[in-house]
């Protein structure tokens, strides 16, 4: 009797620590500062909205990165098929055009890689606004899957070019975060409902963005993956980096400073928004109104124990560190 008994207690226990772990999150009101900007329409301007979604305009041409705006609950995610939520993706995207002061269009969108939190609505986005879809191989099955025009997806390999307007997106290969989701491909048309495991990563790409009016030099690169390909930016100088960090806290101090050297202290970038921090299972626009975001829980990543590390190497290199919130604007000139 005394050892059900203890067994239960400890079974209680594990169970207690669990929903602790999965509703314990870092505070991380400390390491956010207030970036709303008020600029012209003609700017150059990114808004964030959570995970690598980044809607970016120029007052002409509008186009986004990722685009994913579903956000379903962590229940659907865990143990139901997924689908675009139209509604949802419609709502959160004209808010962010109308704030923007944009029509409700889009020229392109780029998709880092092929997971469902990055490549799911993407192909709905383009066939409601418009643009291209520029992915890899693995994205256009998912967009064969929702019977995107392929007229509507430029399928990209090791690198390529997408041309917006006055801007030039620059896609060049890296690597995905080393988790238990990275790797693999789609090689057949992923019809939705699906399940998030079937959304194989594919290739995995980060964005260098110019602009006309800054002539050759780029204004910005976007990571939104936290991997990276050693050598991969030697070539490459930015003034701002939108740096993923989804799965960091988990990785260890040695694989964020590789990490952070990489994409900050090699390009030069004096300013780093880190994005796909949050917990992409939570809204980012409810009722009608835009959401904060929430940090993931401490169960799927530690944010509390990569941010101190992020926190030191940009005191180290002089680098202005923002956890980029949604809703924000940044303005480039």
């Amino acid at each position: 009797m005394r050892l059900w008994v203890a067994l239960l207690a400890m079974l209680g226990m594990a169970l207690g620590g669990l929903l602790y772990l999965a509703n314990s999150r870092p505070d991380i009101q400390p390491h956010t500062h207030a970036t709303l900007t008020t600029a012209s329409k003609a700017s150059v301007r990114s808004l964030f909205l959570g995970t690598s979604t980044l809607v970016w305009t120029d007052g002409k041409t509008t186009w986004l990165v990722d685009g994913f705006l579903s956000r379903q609950p962590l229940w659907n995610v865990a143990f139901t098929p997924l689908d675009v939520d139209e509604a949802l993706v419609d709502a959160t995207l004209q808010h962010a055009l109308d704030q923007l002061n944009m029509p409700h269009r889009v020229a392109g969108i780029v998709v880092a890689h092929s997971h469902y939190d990055h490549a799911m609505d993407a192909p709905y986005i383009a066939k409601r606004y418009g643009g291209q879809v520029h992915g890899s191989e693995s994205t256009w099955q998912i967009a064969l899957g929702q019977d995107l025009p392929p007229t509507q997806m430029e399928v990209v390999h090791n690198a390529g070019v997408a041309r917006l307007g006055d801007f030039e997106v620059k896609i060049r290969q890296t690597r995905h975060a080393p988790t238990g989701f990275t790797g693999g491909l789609n090689h057949q048309p992923l019809r939705l409902p699906a399940h998030a495991l079937r959304f194989k990563e594919g290739l995995s790409y980060s964005f260098v963005v110019h602009h006309k009016s800054q002539g050759d030099e780029p204004i910005a690169l976007v990571q939104p993956s936290a991997g990276f390909l050693p050598g991969e930016n030697r070539d490459l100088k930015v003034p701002v980096v939108f740096l993923g960090v989804g799965g960091l806290g988990r990785l260890g101090q040695d694989y964020i400073e590789s990490y952070w050297q990489e994409m900050v202290t090699q390009t030069g970038a004096r300013r780093v928004y880190l994005i796909h921090w949050d917990d992409f299972t939570k809204p980012v626009f409810s009722q009608g109104q835009p959401a904060p975001l929430v940090p993931m829980p401490a169960l799927m990543d530690d944010m509390s124990a990569a941010l101190p590390v992020l926190q030191g190497l940009a005191l180290r290199d002089g680098v202005q560190l923002e956890v980029h919130q949604a809703w924000e604007t940044i303005t480039f000139n």
